[in-house]
């Protein structure tokens, strides 16, 4: 006697549910590799209702302006483990932007640039950053208050103590992180907006003193990745991110323009110009 399947249910089903048809699905599925359901043991597709709520993700994404090919991608990246390195997310997903090793001076400049230019821009920005330990935050706090004042959201991770308490409630939010976290490591400042976005990522060198292995961008998707990497830490310590971080992170928004990249580098040449 044939194996019967009572698990979950078929394609047809899916398509009822959601409101598309079995061959759009299947395009779907050889295109993307989704939605991906699972095979019982006499071959058949099967899928649930958590398969409904991702094909009805990507079609509110799709409603709202996003492409059919970064809406599933976007659902995707959100069953997927977190990473819990922005140097790991850089090295393999951003090769071709090389890193350089930088001194402590420099990567002051690149970061203070990025926040510079987050401040001077209209346009309530994503603004995201770690600190290694709390008291390299304590020292930046008061510029950190004033980015967050003017952030659509912002927040810091670090290894916080009695002496400076993480708080996720707070703005920005101070977000703990966990013991053997490979953050506690790197070195982050990236900001994201509608229309421009810039980062920097550093991993210091182990045994040097003062050297980072860095990359420091204005090119979008690295900075969109980074702060994925950092919005899930937050909220793995707690903190609530607003709806609308995860609607910016999803959009395809607008690659930085020449401009724009040059200003912000140019502020950090100034930076470094000061005596």
């Amino acid at each position: 006697m044939a194996e019967q399947v009572t698990d979950g249910f078929g394609i047809g089903v899916l398509a009822e549910r959601t409101g598309l048809t079995p061959t759009v699905l299947r395009t779907w599925e050889n295109r993307f590799g989704f939605p991906t359901g699972t095979r019982s043991a006499s071959g058949h597709r099967r899928f649930t209702g958590a398969d409904v709520d991702l094909v009805r993700r990507v079609q509110e994404l799709r409603a709202s302006g996003m492409g059919l090919s970064a809406a599933v991608d976007a659902v995707q990246r959100r069953r997927r483990r977190p990473a819990e390195s922005v140097h790991a997310v850089m090295a393999r997903d951003f090769p071709h932007l090389g890193v350089q090793r930088l001194g402590r001076r420099s990567l002051v400049a690149a970061s203070y640039a990025v926040e510079d230019d987050a401040l001077a821009r209209a346009e309530r920005p994503l603004v995201l950053g770690t600190f290694q330990a709390g008291d390299r935050f304590a020292d930046q706090r008061r510029r950190w208050d004033e980015l967050a004042r003017t952030a659509a959201w912002s927040a810091v991770v670090a290894d916080f103590d009695e002496s400076f308490p993480a708080d996720p409630s707070a703005s920005p939010a101070r977000c703990q992180l966990a013991e053997g976290s490979p953050l506690r490591r790197e070195w982050t400042v990236v900001t994201v907006s509608d229309s421009r976005a810039a980062l920097v990522s550093a991993w210091e060198v182990p045994g040097a003193t003062s050297l980072w292995e860095s990359v420091v961008s204005s090119h979008r998707p690295a900075a969109v990745a980074a702060a994925r990497v950092l919005v899930d830490a937050a909220r793995a310590a707690g903190a609530e991110p607003p709806a609308h971080v995860a609607e910016l992170l999803d959009e395809p928004g607008h690659e930085t323009t020449a401009v724009d990249a040059d200003r912000i580098w140019l502020r950090a040449l100034a930076h470094l110009d000061r005596p």
